[in-house]
């Protein structure tokens, strides 16, 4: 598969957390984008410190390279340094459990690491036009992502979630916020399953980590 973006230049920067990624990626990335130049990175705190050097066009960031809500800083580290900067999440995590969470943080894709040469290329095209790339239906069209937005609509708070999601955090019980809002404690809790299900967290313990994150 030849990619459609072969003779443009762009700047992408790769992270890695072990030397045989690297080398695949940096082979991946010379053979099918040929004009672009390529800067890395082996672990998280280089990953900081090279980032705000200079603008990229992408950042594949890998999952593994630090901890959940580090990574998640870092999205948003490059979000607020390059509102354009796109990025994409190289992981070997599920993608059905985390990819949604990525997403949410206005990312361009969720890709795994086994995942075959075509639908790698596939993947840094797709974000280097703008747009989403869904590896569960990439043969159909992708979802533009609107410039300034860092949280996609389908995952983005409503001004309710958003409150009851912030009196959570805070460590107000679900019949406290029940009260103060009149709405029922059941109608409270399935706010709050809503919640956790739209930031992609399993637990209160992992709102209240990315809740500033989030904001």
């Amino acid at each position: 598969m030849g990619s459609n973006l072969a003779n443009v230049k762009h700047n992408i920067f790769l992270t890695y957390c072990h030397e045989v990624v690297g080398v695949a990626m940096k082979w991946l990335v010379k053979q099918h984008f040929p004009m672009s130049a390529i800067a890395e990175a082996k672990n998280f705190q280089e990953t900081l410190s090279v980032l705000p050097k200079k603008n990229y066009d992408l950042v594949v960031l890998d999952a593994e390279i630090a901890d959940n809500v580090h990574l998640l800083g870092a999205v948003r580290r490059i979000k607020s340094l390059s509102p354009l900067t796109r990025i994409l999440i190289f992981s070997e995590l599920d993608e059905a459990i985390y990819g949604p969470k990525y997403l949410a943080f206005g990312t361009n894709g969720f890709l795994a690491k086994n995942a075959d040469v075509d639908d790698i290329v596939l993947a840094i095209e797709t974000a280097l036009r703008g747009e989403v790339f869904h590896a569960e239906n990439e043969k159909s069209q992708s979802v533009p992502l609107q410039q300034g937005s860092t949280v996609n609509k389908e995952h983005r708070l409503s001004s309710r979630e958003y409150q009851i999601a912030d009196l959570l955090v805070k460590g107000i019980s679900l019949s406290e916020i029940a009260r103060s809002t009149s709405l029922k404690e059941t109608t409270i809790s399935t706010y709050k399953k809503r919640i956790f299900a739209k930031v992609g967290v399993k637990n209160l313990s992992d709102l209240i980590a990315v809740w500033e994150i989030y904001q």
